[in-house]
Order: C-alpha cells, then sequence, then structure tokens
C-alpha cells in the first residue's frame, strides 16, 4: 500500500509516550508499505530527526511549528468553534501540502496520528481514512482542570468539552478510529462512528545496558523505588510530587534507607525541589534508563492525572520489576499483566502495597518468570499486526467522497 500518515509531532527520537507508538507504527509499516509522512517539529534541532525517519519513509515533510506561534494561534481564537489544541496546529501551508500530497500522488489510505491532525483531510478525498486518538486527549484536560484554580479550572474543563465533541465527530466521519484502551474505545463508542478499534500500546525487549558504568550509582542508591519519565509533563509531575510528599514519608518510617529516584528528562523546578526531601534523588537525563529499571526493588506509578496505556509500567513489567500503580492507568491492562500489578489510591494504601513488595522474594519471582510470556503479549508485533490487518481490509474499500471530517465549517 501506498500511506499518507500524518502526525503532529516528528517522531524521532522516540523518547516519549507519543512519539514512541508513532514511531513504532511507522517502522512497523515500512516494512511492507511506502510511506508519505507529515508531520510538525518545534524546532530546526527537532526537525533533523527527518533523516532518521527517511529510513522508514518514502518522502518526509516536515514543518516548523514553534510553541509560541501556535499558542498565539489558539488564544487568538479562543472562543471560536474549535478545540484550542486544533487550532494550535491549523496551519495553511500544512493544509496546502496535504493537498498538494493527495493531489499528486494516488494514496490507498490516510493513516492520522492524533486528533490535531484531522482537520488536514480533505472532505472531498475519497481515500480510506483512518486515525488514531492514541489517548483521549480531551478526558485529560477535564482531569487538569479539576486540580487547577481559576481560571484555569475554566479554561481547561472548556478544553475538555470542546474536544470531546470534536473527538466524537472525527471518529464518526472516519472510516476507522484506534484507541489504546478498551475504556476509550466505549467512550467514543457512543455516538455513530463506524469502527472503533483498541491497538494497545506495545513495548520492546530492554536492551543491553553498560552494568560497569551503572553498577557503582545503582550500587550506593539502592535499595530504591523507581518513577521514569519526562518531568516537563504535567500528570508526571503531579504523580511524583504526590508520591514524594504524601507516600514516601509514610515508607521511609519503617524502611528508612529506602530512596526514590525520579529519573526523566526536564524536570520542572517544582520537580527538582523534591530532590531536598529526605531520600529522594531526581536525576534528570541519564544515559541508559534501563539500567536504573533493572536495579529498582519497586517501579510506582501513582497517578491522578491518567490517560490511556502508561509505557512505564509496561517496561518495568517486561523487565521482571514489580509495580504498584493507582486505579486510573490500572484499568488499561488485563490478562497477565493485570495480575502482577499491585494496585492502591490512598497515601496509606499505596505505602502499604509498596512496603509488600519490597519485602515479598515470592512475588518478584512471580514477576520475573512471567517475562517471557509478557514479552510476547506485550510486544510491538502482537500489537502493530492487527493494526495493519484492519488497514489492510480498509485499503480495499474506496471511501465515499464528500462523507468528510471535521472541517470549520462542520465543528460546533
Amino acid at each position: 500500500m501506498k500511506i499518507l500518515f500524518l502526525a503532529h509531532r516528528i517522531p524521532y527520537p522516540p523518547n516519549k509516550g507519543e512519539k514512541t507508538r508513532c514511531f513504532n507504527q511507522l517502522q512497523f509499516l515500512s516494512t511492507r508499505h511506502s510511506i508519505d509522512l507529515f508531520c510538525f517539529a518545534t524546532s530546526e534541532k527537532e526537525a533533523e530527526g527527518r533523516e532518521a525517519l527517511q529510513a522508514f519513509c518514502r518522502r518526509v515533510h516536515v514543518e516548523i511549528l514553534r510553541p509560541k506561534t501556535g499558542y498565539l494561534r489558539s488564544a487568538l481564537r479562543l472562543f471560536g468553534s474549535l478545540p484550542a489544541s486544533v487550532v494550535y496546529y491549523d496551519s495553511r501551508s500544512m493544509h496546502e501540502a496535504v493537498r498538494g500530497a493527495l493531489r499528486a500522488s494516488k494514496y490507498d489510505l490516510v493513516f492520522v496520528y492524533c486528533s490535531s491532525m484531522a482537520q488536514f483531510v480533505p472532505p472531498s478525498t475519497n481515500v480510506p481514512a483512518v486515525i488514531d486518538f492514541v489517548d483521549a486527549d480531551s478526558a485529560k484536560w477535564t482531569q487538569y482542570s479539576r486540580r487547577s484554580a481559576f481560571p484555569l479550572s475554566w479554561l481547561y474543563a472548556r478544553e475538555g468539552a470542546s474536544l470531546a465533541r470534536y473527538e466524537r465527530l472525527t471518529a464518526e466521519n472516519f472510516d476507522a478510529s484506534l484507541v489504546t484502551t478498551h475504556q476509550e474505545a466505549l467512550d467514543l463508542g457512543g455516538g455513530g462512528c463506524r469502527s472503533v478499534e483498541v491497538i494497545a500500546n506495545g513495548v520492546a525487549a530492554a536492551p543491553a545496558f553498560d552494568l560497569q558504568n551503572l553498577l557503582a550509582d545503582i550500587l550506593q542508591l539502592q535499595p530504591y523505588v523507581l518513577f521514569v519519565g519526562t518531568m516537563s509533563y504535567r500528570p508526571n509531575a503531579d504523580a511524583v510530587t504526590y508520591f514524594a510528599r504524601e507516600i514516601f514519608p509514610l515508607l521511609r518510617q519503617s524502611n528508612p534507607d529506602l530512596r526514590f529516584l525520579i529519573v526523566g528528562r526536564d524536570p520542572t523546578p517544582t520537580v527538582r525541589k523534591l530532590g531536598r526531601l529526605p531520600g529522594v534523588v531526581v536525576t534528570g537525563s541519564v544515559s541508559d534508563v534501563h539500567g536504573y529499571l533493572a536495579g529498582a526493588a519497586v517501579a510506582v506509578a501513582p497517578f491522578r492525572i491518567a490517560q490511556g496505556v502508561q509505557n512505564k509500567v509496561l517496561e518495568a513489567l517486561v523487565a521482571g520489576v514489580p509495580v504498584v500503580l493507582t486505579s486510573k492507568p490500572a484499568r488499561a491492562f488485563s490478562g497477565l499483566a493485570a495480575d502482577l500489578l499491585l494496585v492502591a489510591d490512598t497515601p496509606k494504601a499505596f505505602a502499604d502495597a509498596v512496603r509488600a513488595a519490597l519485602g515479598n522474594l515470592e512475588f518478584r519471582r512471580r514477576c520475573l518468570e512471567a517475562v517471557p510470556d509478557l514479552q510476547q503479549l506485550l510486544s510491538w508485533q502482537a500489537s502493530l499486526s492487527r493494526m495493519e490487518e484492519l488497514i489492510g481490509n480498509l485499503a480495499v474499500i474506496p471511501r465515499e467522497a464528500g462523507s468528510g471530517v471535521p472541517s470549520h465549517a462542520q465543528t460546533c
């Protein structure tokens, strides 16, 4: 097939959840199909990722969209009909580039990654179109509103409601919609959408890491519980703040030598300040996350704001590390993976669950023994093979021209 692939962020390097999913989709599809990728980058430096992507794509078109430009565009049209996160990406030049590509090439499928990119598919196209919503961003904005003061609470609530309407309309007008969890499928399936499919995130087997270079650091920090993630991302920053201030002190009462490692790039000033608390270590960016994961006694995911599948939980599971998490991210897991998760929501219950995992060698053995099965069940190969079958079936059915996707005139 010849696929036109539209993404809101250049998927290289794959160092964030949304980029990782997109990169793996491109890499997987490129082994059997021809792909033209159109995407945005926030800077010239980020756009340099096009060179790596050219190994998978026939064509890579990257447009620079600086955050200040996007935020200004959203602010100027704050009270318009479209969600602010859609207006952020509403680039005339990207519209023209995509229309030009559709005129110049006979595509078998248009693949849209993220609801903000749906606006670039012309309603008149007769090419089958599928959209990967990834996570339901509308639900995330609604959660933000509940943990913010006015006027941000009002802005976030408005964006959540507006984007939820846009997501439903988009799902109704695309030939198929992809999401990462069954809960998101139920949310979208309440409308008249044609097809909603769950394509969960996958995880790659942990690569080999330089144990000698990491050993000294890891040994002097043990025993430790671990959180891994990009620390400028609000749900991550909220999760580690909650754990460090409300849960970890309870653990230190009975485990005074225990440390809490916050591993990930771009920690906010608030996250950096957590490093002043007893036993809390904020590493910032590290050369190899997998070494820290392998040395962890327990991985924690204490999310109060969560949507979709958390890659950090997948990575801990396939490394054989016990995971304690809140119920929101736990809803994304089933079967063997769910059986190995310890779920708790209150600070005391969460601390008790971590404490139980720390002292339970039998449970650690179960986690390690499950690794081979989990690596197969949670692999990108398993997940994306289903996706390829779905889009392959779509590509043989011409789309009804004029059925449309959300546009400025259609969205209300």
